[in-house]
């Protein structure tokens, strides 16, 4: 991973008011541990930074849409999802197609209204591209060549509701502001 890169983006989220060093709550190393064991992967050192540095509060990074990037998210969305899919195909037939398959190795890590997903593939790469699903319409794409790509997006995304007075109106963030292109 690119240590210096991210330092760097630490030292970016600073300096433009998106999150101070305070507003920074990271993970524990059990916690990490704990998600790896459930489900069995091991995380890109990347990701595995993020959970460290602002894995349960990051600030205004995200704070100004409709996401579920902490922990506790994490912890619990791919598990949540994949038995969603399944309780859907077999209640009404809906759910993702026969012809859709979502990697083993896949961790949700970002959520969007239950309907939009980041997620990233995982066996321990240094860093790896942070991949988009849709399950309405049930695709995939590549959305960030990398976490630090997807973190910097986001923190861009930040400056920009800042320097338009978004948390004038609205101090501890809102669910209302929709991005194109930054999930």
């Amino acid at each position: 991973m690119d240590q210096g890169r991210f330092n760097r983006l630490l030292r970016r989220m600073e300096h433009s008011g998106v999150a101070s060093q305070r507003q920074l709550v990271g993970c524990t190393p059990e916690e990490i541990a704990a998600l790896e064991a459930r489900y069995a992967l091991r995380l890109p050192c990347s990701y595995r930074r993020y959970l460290e540095v602002m894995g349960h509060s990051s600030g205004k990074l995200f704070t100004h849409d409709h996401l579920a990037v902490t922990y506790p998210y994490v912890l619990s969305m791919t598990t949540k999802e994949r038995r969603s899919w399944v309780a859907r195909r077999a209640k009404n037939g809906s759910g993702p197609p026969p012809a859709f398959e979502f990697p083993d190795d896949a961790l949700l890590i970002a959520g969007r209204l239950g309907e939009q997903f980041g997620f990233i593939r995982c066996s321990g790469q240094d860093d790896v591209p942070v991949w988009y699903l849709n399950n309405y319409r049930w695709e995939t794409r590549e959305l960030h060549p990398s976490v630090l790509e997807w973190l910097e997006c986001w923190c861009e995304a930040a400056e920009d509701a800042i320097a338009g007075g978004y948390f004038d109106e609205y101090p501890d963030g809102t669910t209302r502001l929709w991005r194109k292109n930054t999930f």
